[in-house]
């Protein structure tokens, strides 16, 4: 299923390749060549940030059972093992999304369109951040809670880790409006200068 907002991005890079492909001796084949792989990198790292959400759920599912032993620690360091995959997907995506958005301002295109491709730059870096300084400190928290209970160490120990968990969670929360925000900044910008039309 895809989201709102990748439909809403989807349909910004649109709208940019109808306003390069009007312009007169830009390179606008170089710049619709780099969106189509914006476009698929951003896919990208959508996919894997939907994945990485679903960890509180699989991990309660995991650990939904009376007792605690080594099946569930196994399924909790497959999980774990599992996120770190995807997050190490994202920051590459993330990394490969930049890297075409950058390419554009590069380019001779509208000054409107290396405007946007500064704010879309802003935006992905904002999203780096998460994943860096929000999900993998997430991630490594959750296996730090896991070796305490794979240990049996004793339980104000795991409650100390879950604590941990939980304010990383606020972080998280917030820095993801930071992005969020950043993400409306860039689109207001695409609306209010009419690109694409």
């Amino acid at each position: 299923m895809v989201s709102e907002k990748a439909i809403a991005w989807l349909m910004a890079a649109c709208a940019i390749l109808l306003l390069l492909t009007a312009g007169c001796g830009l390179q606008t084949d170089e710049a619709n060549k780099y969106l189509e792989k914006a476009n698929a990198h951003q896919q990208e790292a959508e996919a894997n940030i939907a994945k990485l959400k679903t960890l509180p759920g699989e991990w309660e599912k995991n650990f939904a059972a009376w007792t605690i032993g080594p099946t569930q620690v196994d399924g909790g360091r497959a999980l774990i093992k599992a996120r770190e995959v995807d997050l190490d997907a994202l920051d590459v995506a993330l990394e490969e999304w930049l890297k075409d958005i950058k390419a554009i301002q590069k380019l001779d295109v509208d000054e409107k369109i290396k405007e946007f491709s500064g704010l879309k730059v802003a935006s992905i870096k904002q999203w780096q951040g998460y994943s860096e300084m929000c999900l993998r400190p997430l991630v490594k928290a959750y296996g730090g809670l896991l070796e305490t209970i794979a240990l049996n160490r004793p339980l104000v120990e795991q409650q100390d880790a879950a604590t941990d968990i939980t304010n990383l969670v606020a972080e998280a929360t917030s820095k993801l409006e930071e992005c969020l925000a950043s993400e409306k900044q860039t689109d207001n910008f695409f609306k209010v200068n009419k690109l694409g039309k």
